[in-house]
């Protein structure tokens, strides 16, 4: 039996409308149930995911059991992202930062590792990027409330956008 080329396979998701949106109702983050951290090189060497996932580790005090590295050779260029997935009985929130060219896998790491603990300590459900994410869905349907951790510019900008749009309706 012929393989297909991995090239060759198509992913397709199928998505049905909503007959209505409901109330968006998120309350306190709750406990973490569970937790990441996932370094991912494309066309690099793969000790830079592990220092990657090994300074998240240290910078929030996880073990080993949390990391994940992961590669790809498939990619068009060199490339890595750290990525830190936090779960909670309410919400799973995940961080990131991408390697730049002249910045440490460690800094990489430390830029995601910060804005996840501010996110730990602050007890939200949602953080600072996805805050600015749910606020059009609760708009949509109509009413709903999140704890967030911080309201960014983005945030305010959207917000901003979503009241133009309400008023002109």
């Amino acid at each position: 039996m012929a393989s297909i080329p991995q090239a060759a396979v198509v992913s397709c998701a199928e998505v049905h409308p909503a007959k209505a949106l409901n109330r968006i109702q998120i309350g306190e983050r709750g406990e973490i149930v569970s937790r990441r951290a996932i370094g991912v090189v494309a066309n690099l060497l793969r000790h830079i995911a592990q220092r990657e996932v090994e300074t998240v580790g240290k910078m929030l005090n996880w073990g080993p059991e949390a990391f994940s590295v992961e590669e790809s050779r498939n990619s068009a260029g060199p490339g890595n992202i750290v990525m830190i997935e936090i779960g909670s009985s309410e919400v799973t929130e995940i961080f990131s930062a991408f390697g730049q060219v002249g910045l440490s896998a460690e800094k990489v790491a430390s830029i995601a590792a910060r804005d996840a603990r501010g996110y730990l300590v602050s007890r939200a459900a949602a953080g600072e990027h996805l805050t600015d994410q749910l606020l059009l869905p609760l708009a949509l349907a109509g009413a709903g409330s999140f704890p967030a951790e911080k309201i960014n510019m983005h945030a305010r900008t959207n917000m901003k956008i979503i009241s133009e749009f309400a008023s002109a309706v």
